[in-house]
């Protein structure tokens, strides 16, 4: 008789602290929910557009301009797939040595005009920012990485 009390309460314990723990749990990321937090952040978001063909293999996703950057939201159904393209957005290190050593200027290359880019991935959705500011491409990525 005390085993069925104690499942009793339990069970009556369960089904009342159950909407308080949905209420709190982490919601998935999606370009609406990175939208509402570039806005609450303070930021600019216009020229928001949704797709069906984002680009990068991506099934779905979100255009738009936040504070001068061109933002790309890209949702993925495969795992590999955005793996794959998140690793793409990183610069290489052959490519990070010769720009901070500059030796592709020391070998007579052209002066490459180098455009901001930052890349964050929350759960499988993935964010690309690029735009003439480092700084905000890089506060773009860090907002969407926090979702």
């Amino acid at each position: 008789m005390d085993a069925i009390k104690k499942l009793a309460i339990i069970a009556l314990l369960v089904f009342i602290s159950f909407p308080f723990v949905v209420r709190y749990w982490p919601k998935p990321a999606s370009p609406d929910r990175a939208k509402l937090a570039f806005e609450t952040a303070g930021m600019t978001v216009e020229n928001y557009a949704t797709t069906d063909n984002p680009g990068l293999g991506g099934d779905q996703g979100a255009n738009m301009t936040v504070d001068g950057a061109m933002v790309t939201v890209y949702h993925f159904a495969d795992e590999g797939k955005i793996a794959t393209q998140f690793e793409y957005q990183k610069k290489d290190v052959g490519s990070a040595i010769v720009e901070s050593m500059n030796l592709a200027q020391q070998l007579g290359a052209a002066q490459t005009k180098q455009i901001p880019s930052a890349a964050a991935r929350n759960g499988m959705y993935m964010i690309v920012a690029t735009g003439p500011d480092e700084a905000v491409v890089k506060r773009i990525a860090s907002i969407f990485g926090g979702l």
